[in-house]
């Protein structure tokens, strides 16, 4: 099935755009410092601010592969959920005022990673539907508590039915599409961009070389650390 992607943010529409852009240094400058930069991450349970119920375990199988090839250990997300469920933790705003140190002296990591699902809807307008999935990502220093890294990312994927000439048949259809819309493939595509973001890690060979690469939109990394407060 084809749908038409659109992407809320790229790259090419940044540098198009008036919105001011940061080098990776300038926006995460602390994931440069010797004694900041994180070599692991914890993944602590996602805050979920859509309608899905299901929305914050998919995401959860999505996430360790992009912020791997970044360079960075993941502890593994199954078993760290698992541990949170044995304490009665299955949602995100249960821990969200829970000093960062702790995930330290409870899982090793020097860095825990929380993520608010804002988007996972979708939308009718007679023949025209499309599928959002939008997440806000902030990654907090377990030894200093302070924020290392932080960006919103959305993605809009249209799935319409096109036009027939008959808007019967492409009511049925956009209904099918939509219904039919994988949203494993959408959260991998918001999770990679938002990640593109983020200077590389201790396990990346390109460690250090990535500062000045201008790729941070200003708004999107605010508008993160915004959702977590």
């Amino acid at each position: 099935m084809n749908y038409k992607l659109t992407l809320i943010a790229i790259l090419a529409l940044f540098v198009s755009s008036c919105a001011e852009i940061e080098t990776k240094s300038q926006a995460f400058p602390k994931m440069y410092s010797e004694t900041e930069k994180p070599l692991s991450i914890v993944v602590v349970p996602a805050i979920n601010n859509s309608t899905a119920a299901d929305a914050a375990n998919l995401v959860n199988s999505t996430l360790t592969i992009p912020f791997a090839d970044n360079g960075y250990y993941v502890l593994p997300i199954s078993i760290v959920s698992e541990i949170f469920k044995k304490e009665g933790i299955i949602e995100g705003s249960q821990i969200q005022n829970v000093p960062a140190g702790v995930f330290k002296k409870s899982f090793g990591a020097d860095s825990v990673l929380y993520i608010t699902i804002n988007k996972w809807d979708t939308n009718y307008v007679v023949v025209a539907a499309n599928v959002t999935v939008g997440m806000s990502y902030v990654l907090v220093s377990t030894s200093s508590n302070e924020v290392l890294w932080s960006y919103d990312q959305q993605i809009v994927i249209d799935t319409s039915g096109g036009s027939s000439g008959f808007i019967l048949l492409d009511i049925v259809q956009t209904a099918i599409n939509t219904a039919m819309t994988d949203y494993i493939p959408i959260a991998r595509q918001v999770n990679s961009t938002a990640v593109a973001t983020m200077p590389f890690g201790n396990y990346h060979p390109n460690v250090g070389l990535d500062a000045e690469e201008k790729v941070v939109l200003k708004s999107a990394r605010e508008k993160a650390i915004g959702q977590e407060n």
